[in-house]
Order: structure tokens, then sequence, then C-alpha cells
């Protein structure tokens, strides 16, 4: 075991039961069930191999307790008793792997997607349209007792602990903060007042379960928003709840709709909750969880300050399952870090497209009952083109299943545009993905060829079996009069500093995320930037809700960077651009910014990749921006099924 990290990994009493280590998986809904709540092959593979990994406590995703309210599509339920035996296959095949399992059970109606009607703790809450229904006190004690009924049923599923979800503007959330709750009865007004609902819950399920049986509650150590839960209240209830039989309390934060840092984004600073941590810890003799995306190295000295009793890790172990037995083994490196983009996980929830979460750079994530990786049939030669994430994504795969892989990277380093992506603020995390490759392919053997170009000459001289063109994509230079004049770069050029831009206000022409990400970072750099974007909103490229995009334009806005929508360039000189409000054509209304640069970030086009001078007998394939350019989720994810197959 590393000693550094060993407090991380010392046992835990949680009532009656003890948890192996101080690490325990937070509920992240996945998407995994089926369409009535129901378990399934996937969701049971998918937690299995969290437990694998070493975690001391899986908490299961939050599972609904009433038939018609499930929070997400495809949620887990825990509303029926005939929803039971399959839950006790997830509570089994978690045992089976050393972990405990807890059931976070919880209520939403203000997210639910079958039309049923909006409850609220009160008629005037917020986000409350007209014939919003403000709940009766009868009918807050039904809702009352199907929290209990859903406890109950988790400890017939054999789970070893409940967890009642009491933040993130779920329904006990909107009970607890005067953000929502305006009532004049005996559920509003004062702190105690507020707290009232969730005491009942607890004593409800308290009534139902086994003395000792651990219940915990996961609340928010502040709304960070005005007028809402603050770290006050998230002490007051915690000293509430554990005078009325808690287990433990799970400490989160944040508004999702309205701050993301339930789900935090780059930008958020790791370990923001520890401080509201430790004040709840220092008033309750009870464990603190407290989680929001620390790393190990922050998450060991949590524990040694005094600031948690456990680690709540969420995102990092759906990026990687075995992130605890890495940590305790010192096998740092080797860890496939959450880069926080909120894409694959996050971005699932919000998008009808698509039917569950997934990880950017971890295809295996939800697919673990599948058994995707298994050894080739035959062994085979394979040249990879291009290190960027699908090449890479690619020859990692590859390698593992027997086959003899070389990769040609015609630069001096791995990562393609993901390195580029690490550069502009609050996008850091993204360079571990290029660090993890570098340590995969160096690990597993296979031969990286850095400063080699895959001419068709260097390629027939292999006589591979497989050849894989994963070339990346190239900036596009649009037809713009002016655009070859000096003082006119390339976004990527910039980011990877080798434009010298000159001093003076910039033009940014594209406002996708490039263009946006671009202007953030010259605008660190204490420049004039001024974007200009032909469609009518700025960054319809990155997903909204999730936080990136809302905490980006935020950003932006205040470092006084001006975004111009609905107009085109049509012209660059010397000293400015010359914008028209008639994009389709150019011709209307005429607008000139002066400008001492201009930088283009317009798109991506396929860059060649040509098969040329292969051996007759072998196949080639194309995989990620040299199809399609799109993001890195989609391209690794096609290298991986790719490799999967041969």
């Amino acid at each position: 075991m590393n000693p550094g990290f060993m407090r991380l990994f010392e046992p835990v009493a949680l009532g009656s039961r003890t948890v192996k280590n101080r690490l325990t998986m937070t509920a992240m809904s996945t998407c995994f069930a089926g369409p009535a709540g129901e378990v399934t092959d996937r969701l049971v593979g998918y937690y299995a191999r969290r437990a694998q990994g070493g975690v001391g406590l899986v908490t299961v995703e939050e599972a609904y307790i009433h038939p018609r309210l499930p929070h997400v599509k495809n949620a887990l339920g825990v509303y029926g008793d005939h929803l039971v035996e399959g839950l006790k296959r997830v509570t089994g095949a978690i045992h089976a792997r050393g972990g405990l399992a807890s059931l976070q059970i919880g209520l939403y109606f203000r997210q639910q997607f079958n039309g049923f009607p909006r409850y609220s703790v009160s008629a005037d809450a917020p986000d409350c349209a007209a014939g919003c229904k403000e709940l009766t006190v009868e009918e807050i004690g039904y809702l009352t007792g199907l929290f209990a009924d859903a406890a109950e049923r988790a400890m017939w599923a054999e789970f070893d602990a409940v967890e009642i979800h009491a933040c993130h503007g779920c329904l006990v959330a909107e009970f607890l903060s005067p953000f929502w709750n305006h009532r004049q009865d005996a559920y509003g007004g004062s702190p105690d007042k507020r707290f009232r609902f969730a005491r009942e819950i607890l004593a409800a399920v308290r009534k139902r379960l086994d003395p000792a049986y651990p219940v915990l509650f996961r609340i928010s150590g502040s709304e960070f928003t005005p007028d809402g839960f603050t770290p006050e209240d998230a002490v007051a209830l915690s000293r509430q709840l554990a005078d009325h039989g808690v287990s433990a309390i799970s400490v989160s934060g944040g508004l999702g709709h309205v701050n993301h840092i339930a789900i935090p984004p780059g930008s958020v600073p790791r370990g923001l909750l520890l401080p509201i941590g430790k004040r709840i810890r220092e008033a309750v003799n009870v464990p603190v969880i407290v989680g929001n995306s620390m790393t190990a190295e922050i998450a060991v000295q949590a524990i040694e300050n005094g600031a948690a009793d456990m680690i709540g890790i969420g995102r990092p172990l759906i990026a990687d399952p075995d992130w605890p037995q890495k940590v305790k083994n010192g096998l740092l490196d080797e860890i496939r870090h959450c880069l926080r983009c909120n894409q694959g996980c996050y971005g699932a929830l919000l998008d009808a497209r698509r039917p569950h979460i997934a990880c950017m750079y971890n295809p295996e994530s939800g697919r673990e009952f599948e058994h995707p990786i298994t050894p080739a049939g035959v062994s085979r030669h394979i040249v990879v083109t291009g290190g960027g994430p699908a090449g890479c994504e690619f020859a990692r795969v590859s390698r593992m299943r027997g086959h003899r892989v070389v990769l040609l990277e015609r630069s001096g380093h791995l990562g393609g545009q993901i390195r580029l992506a690490a550069v502009p603020p609050a996008k850091g995390d993204f360079a571990k993905m290029a660090d993890f490759y570098k340590g995969e392919l160096e690990r597993l053997g296979v031969d990286v060829r850095l400063n080699t170009a895959g001419t068709p000459q260097r390629l027939a001289e292999f006589k591979a079996d497989v050849y894989v063109f994963a070339t990346g994509s190239e900036p596009v230079r649009p037809p713009i009069p002016g655009v070859d004049m000096p003082h006119v770069f390339l976004a990527q050029d910039v980011l990877n500093q080798k434009a010298n831009v000159p001093d003076g206000p910039v033009v940014v022409v594209g406002g996708g995320a490039t263009g946006l990400e671009t202007a953030e970072y010259l605008a660190d750099q204490g420049r004039s930037v001024t974007v200009v974007e032909m469609l009518n909103e700025a960054g319809r490229d990155i997903q909204p809700g999730i936080g990136v995009r809302e905490g980006l334009m935020r950003r932006l806005a205040d470092k006084q960077v001006q975004i111009i929508c609905g107009q085109a360039v049509k012209e660059i000189d010397a000293a400015g651009v010359t914008l028209s409000d008639r994009p389709l054509t150019g011709v209307g209304n005429q607008t000139r910014i002066l400008a001492a640069a201009v930088v283009l970030a317009v798109g991506m086009k396929p860059a060649a990749a040509q098969p040329e001078g292969l051996p007759a007998s072998a196949v080639w394939f194309r995989i990620g921006d040299c199809c399609h350019p799109g993001n890195a989720l989609q391209a690794i994810h096609q290298a991986f099924d790719l490799a999967i197959r041969i």
C-alpha cells in the first residue's frame, strides 16, 4: 500500500456495518434501468465493476419512490415490491466483489418526464408556473410514507444502507431551502419548520428498519445562491438529523440548474465543500462524507485535517472504476482521470437522443455486461496513423486484445487536438487524457513512433495486415477577402503559441466552442476581444445545462468580451473587419470593427488520409475526425468500437 494514502483505506463504522475503507461511490443517475425502473444486466454489470475496483461503499443511484415520478429517463425504481428481486441482483453483485451497497431514494416533481402535475413546497416557488400545486399537509404525510416504504424495500433487497436524497433541488431540498420554501405553516418559515419534513421522513424510515440499520442523508452544504440553503442551515440540519438517529451525513452543494456546483465542471475549484464539511463534522457525532471532484491528494488531506470521515467519489469512478485500487497501490500515473467535461455522463441525462450515460474516454463504462474487450482470435499486425484521441484509443484496445500495433505520429507528442483543448482557462484537466494515453501505450507495449509521418512509402514498408487512419482534422480558412493577411491567425496557432498576436483589439471570427475559448484565453492576456458569430447564438456546439457553456458565457461577460451574433465577416483589411447583418449573401447593413489581429475559428475539415500504396491483402479503416470532425467522445467511442471487432 502507498503509505501516503493509507488514511483513505482505514475502515469506518457506519451504523451496524463496517465499511472497509473511507471511499464511497456517490449516487449518480445512469439511465441504465428499464422503462419501468426495473434492474437490467447493464445496470448490474456497471455497479459490479465499480465494487470490483475497491470502493468501500457503493451508493446506487437515486431510485424513484412513486411509479409516476421518475426523475430521468430509464431511472431506477423502488416504488413497488415487484422491484425487490431485481434490486437483489445489484446488491449480490456488489457484495460478491467485497463492497457494501447503499440505495439512494428520492423524489422530484420539478424534474420528471411523464406529464404528472407539478407539485411544490410552495405554489410561488421560483420555477413554478400557473397551475403549480402547493402540497397539503395530508399530501406531505402520504409522501413521507412513500419514503418509508422505499427504505423498507431497500432493506428487503439486502442493501446495507439507505440514503435519503435531500439536495440539488429535489422535493426534500425544496422544503429545506428558503429559495423554494415560502410556506407560512408548520413546514415553512424558521429553519426548524423548514427541516420538519426531513425529520418526519427520518422518523418514518427509522420506524420501519432495524434500529442499527444505517440511514444516511445527502444534504447541501450550501446552495451557493442568494436566499438559498446556507452553511449555517447545513450545520443546524445535521445536528437535528444526528439527534434523530441518522447514521451519516453526505455533503454535496449547489443548485444544478442555477450554479452547476452539484456536478461541477472544470471551472469549479476542487474541494470547494471541505470547509463546510469540517463545520458539520465538528457539530455532529456521526460520519461525514464530502465529495465534489477531489483528487486523491486532496482527499487524504481532507481526512487528515478533519474535514471529512469519508470521501465521496462520483464521476472519477465512471472514468476509472479502479481508481481506489490504483491509489492504494501507488499507481496514480495509471488512473484515467475524470476531466469534469460532463459530456458523457451529465450530458446524457439532458439529451433525449442518448439512451444512457457514458464517459468521454472510457467507452467500457456502462458496457461492462458485454465484456467487450476479449482476446483476438488471430493476432494481426496493425499500423495506426495519427496519435490523437481516436488513434490512441484504437491502439490501446487493439494491443490489449493481443495485436501487434505500431502507431505513427507526425508531431513530437501524443494527444492531437486534446492538447490544445487543455490550454484555455478552466480546461487544464484535458491534458490528463493525453498523459493517460501516453502512459498506457507505453505500459502495453505499443510501438509508438513520434515525429514520423505516415507517408505511402513508409506505410507500404510495414506490410501490415490492417491500416487505420486517425489523422484528425485541420482548420478551415473561409473564403473571406483579406483572410491571408499577416495579422490573421488560426485559433489553433494562437492556443499553441505559434502565432505572434500583435497588441491591440482582437476580433475572433466564429463563436463556437473553439472561438469562445480562444477569446477567453486572449482576454486573460488583457486584450480587448470581440467575437463575431454568424448564427443567432454563440456556443451552440456546447451542450447547454451541464455547466460548461453557462460557466464559459458568464466568464466571458465578466471579462467584457463582446459577442456579436447574426452577422458575418464580409472583409478583412489591415485595420479591422467589415460585418454584414445579412449573412446569407453578405449584403445589407455593414458595420466596421477595428482590429489589430483577427483570429479564425470557423470549424474543421477532415485531414487527408489516403490509403495509397498499401499491400493488396491489407484492409484499412478511417476513424475519428478524418471521417467527420466531431468531438473527442465521438472519436474515441468510434475507435473503441472498431478495435473490439478486429
